[in-house]
C-alpha cells in the first residue's frame, strides 16, 4: 500500500505571477482552486502577457489577507487592491478566447506599468478563466520527480530547482518519481484529484526564481528524462489535473494499492 500525502498547496492569484503558500484552499466548480489564477495582467491590446514575454513577471511577489490582493517587489513601494474590487469592465484575450473581467483600476496599472517595463493593466476574470472545453486547471507534480530531477542536475553540473520552478498547485510527498503520471485518480475522502494528462513544459522552469534571467535548464534535461521513460513523450514534469470535492488542504492522504 502507498500512501500519497499533500506536502505542499498552492495558488497564483495572478496569472505569471508570484504564488501563495496555503494550508487550505476552496475546491471550484470548475476543478480548479478558489482565486488561483483568477487575475491576468493584459497589455495595451489587452492580450495576456506571461513571463515568457516578461521575464522579471517572476520576481513580483503576491499576498493575500482576508480582503485585499497585494503586489511587491524588490525596489518598489507595495501595492494593494480589494479582492472583490468594482472597476470597469474590460474584455481580454487569452489563447485567442476571448474572457469578460472587470479592470483593477489604474494604481495597480501604473505599478506594474513601472515594476515590469511596459504599459500594462490588471483584470480580474474570475474562474470563468478555468472554464474552456477540455481544461485541466490544476497543476500537480510530486517531490519524488523534484527530487529525481535534482539529482540529474546535480550529477551533470548544474544547480538544483524549486517546486516553484513550475508553479505547482500541489506537491505531492511520499512519492517515487513520476508516480504522477501514473494514477488516474487521487482520492482524499472529501476530495479528489483527477489527473487527466501529463504537463508538456514551456521555457518558463527555465527562468531564474532569483534575477529573472533564462537559461537553458532544468528544461533540455526534463526532456531527456522525458524521452527515457516507458512513454516517451515531449518534455514533460508534473500533470495537469481537474479538483472534485469541497476543499484540499496540506497533509490530506490518499491510499493507493
Amino acid at each position: 500500500m502507498t500512501t500519497l500525502s499533500i506536502r505542499e498547496l498552492w495558488i497564483y492569484p495572478i496569472k505569471s505571477l508570484g504564488g501563495v503558500r496555503v494550508a487550505e484552499a476552496a475546491i471550484t466548480s470548475a476543478g480548479s482552486l478558489e482565486l488561483d489564477r483568477e487575475w491576468i495582467v493584459v497589455d495595451s491590446d489587452n492580450h495576456k502577457v506571461w513571463q515568457g514575454d516578461i521575464p522579471r513577471m517572476t520576481l513580483v511577489r503576491v499576498s493575500l489577507d482576508a480582503t485585499n490582493l497585494g503586489l511587491s517587489m524588490d525596489g518598489m513601494s507595495p501595492v494593494s487592491i480589494p479582492r472583490r474590487h468594482d472597476g470597469a469592465p474590460a474584455t481580454i484575450s487569452v489563447y485567442k478566447r476571448l474572457f469578460p473581467g472587470i479592470d483593477a483600476g489604474d494604481g495597480v496599472a501604473a505599478w506594474l506599468t513601472a515594476a515590469l517595463g511596459q504599459k500594462l493593466r490588471l483584470v480580474r476574470v474570475g474562474d470563468a478563466a478555468h472554464r474552456w472545453d477540455g481544461l485541466n486547471p490544476l497543476h500537480v507534480l510530486s517531490d519524488g520527480s523534484l527530487t529525481a530531477l535534482n539529482q540529474a542536475l546535480i550529477e551533470q553540473g548544474d544547480s538544483p530547482v524549486r517546486a516553484q520552478n513550475f508553479r505547482p498547485n500541489v506537491v505531492l510527498g511520499g512519492a517515487e518519481p513520476w508516480s504522477e503520471e501514473q494514477y488516474p485518480t487521487l482520492d482524499f475522502g472529501e476530495a479528489r484529484i483527477v489527473l487527466r494528462e501529463p504537463c508538456v513544459r514551456c521555457e518558463l522552469p527555465n527562468i531564474s526564481l532569483i534575477d529573472a534571467s533564462r537559461g537553458k535548464q532544468p528544461l533540455k534535461l526534463i526532456g531527456r528524462l522525458s524521452r527515457q521513460r516507458p512513454a516517451a513523450r515531449p518534455a514533460s514534469f508534473g500533470t495537469y489535473c481537474r479538483a472534485e470535492g469541497t476543499a484540499l488542504r496540506t497533509g490530506m492522504e490518499a491510499r493507493l494499492a
